[in-house]
C-alpha cells in the first residue's frame, strides 16, 4: 500500500521533472529485456481499472460513503468518462501505432490502473489541482506482464475548468498521451 508520504514525495518529484523538462513523464517500474516491442505496433487498450483506488487519503468506498446519491452518480460518470478520455489520449498521440478495438493474437495489451485521485477544488481565492496517478502495465498477447510504468498528471483548477470532473477527464487524456509516448519510445528502437 502506498503511504501518503510516498505519494506526496513521488508527486513532488514528478512535477519537478515535468517542470524542468529533463526527464520522461514516466517512471519505469518493470521493463522487459530485450525490448519485445521493437517494430511492434499493435496495442489493445483495456478499460481503466480502479479496483484499489484512493481518493485523497481515503479508499474509494469510504470516500463515496460520505457523498449523496447524486454525488456518487456524478463520480461514477466522471470515472467512466476518464476511461474514454484515456483511450482518446493514447490514440491521439500514438502516431504509427495501431489500436484494435478487440484483443487479437498479435496485439500487446495496455492495462491502465488508476491508483490515486485527488479531485481538487476551485474557489475564487484558493484552489487545489486535480491529480491522477496511474500504473500502466503492458502485457504480451499471452497476458504475461512485460513492462510497467508509473505516470501522474496534475491539472490546475481555474474558472475555466472549475468542475473537478472536467479536470479528471483532462488528466486522463494527458495520461493517455504519456502512455503513447512511452509505447512509441519502446517500439521505435
Amino acid at each position: 500500500m502506498r503511504t501518503r508520504g510516498g505519494i506526496l514525495a513521488s508527486s513532488v518529484l514528478g512535477i519537478a521533472s515535468m517542470a524542468l523538462g529533463c526527464e520522461p513523464r514516466w517512471a519505469v517500474i518493470q521493463q522487459a529485456v530485450p525490448d519485445p516491442f521493437v517494430s511492434q505496433h499493435q496495442f489493445f487498450i483495456e478499460a481503466v481499472h480502479a479496483d484499489r483506488l484512493f481518493v485523497g487519503e481515503l479508499p474509494e468506498p469510504v470516500y463515496l460513503s460520505g457523498k449523496t446519491p447524486e454525488q456518487q452518480a456524478s463520480w461514477q460518470a466522471d470515472k467512466q468518462d476518464m476511461i474514454t478520455r484515456y483511450a482518446e489520449g493514447v490514440m491521439s498521440e500514438g502516431e504509427g501505432l495501431l489500436f484494435p478495438t478487440q484483443p487479437n493474437p498479435g496485439a500487446f495489451i495496455i492495462r491502465p490502473i488508476v491508483e490515486f485521485v485527488e479531485p481538487g477544488f476551485y474557489g475564487v481565492v484558493v484552489s487545489k489541482a486535480t491529480e491522477v496517478a496511474m500504473r500502466v502495465e503492458i502485457l504480451a498477447p499471452s497476458g504475461q506482464l512485460l513492462d510497467a510504468i508509473g505516470i501522474r498528471s496534475a491539472i490546475g483548477a481555474s474558472m475555466f475548468n472549475a468542475a473537478s470532473g472536467t479536470r479528471l477527464r483532462q488528466a486522463a487524456e494527458d495520461l493517455g498521451r504519456v502512455t503513447a509516448d512511452y509505447l512509441k519510445a519502446r517500439s521505435s528502437h
